[in-house]
């Protein structure tokens, strides 16, 4: 559950910093609207998701890697838990 964390938080911070940085540079160029306001976070979203791809790499392998050990140890249990029904 560690790496879930972190790799959502720095999802999150990634999409602030992007969606900062869009909002710093057009600021004094475009009026802000709802519609604008629309825009500037779907771009942040799009930007900031091509870029978790290579900035967050690791982070994502450490979670999977979690994720696949956690699996792992469920399927022992069930196995385990299956086996001791059948001997009963």
């Amino acid at each position: 559950m560690k790496y879930f964390l972190l790799y959502t938080l720095a999802r999150v911070g990634l999409f602030a910093g992007v969606f900062g940085a869009i909002w710093l540079i057009l600021f004094s160029w475009v009026s802000w609207t709802y519609a604008s306001l629309l825009w500037t976070v779907l771009l942040a979203a799009i930007i900031s998701a091509i870029a978790s791809i290579f900035v967050l790499r690791s982070l994502r392998h450490r979670f999977a890697a979690e994720i696949e050990a956690r699996a792992a140890r469920m399927s022992q249990r069930i196995e385990a838990a299956r086996a001791a029904e059948d001997e009963d």
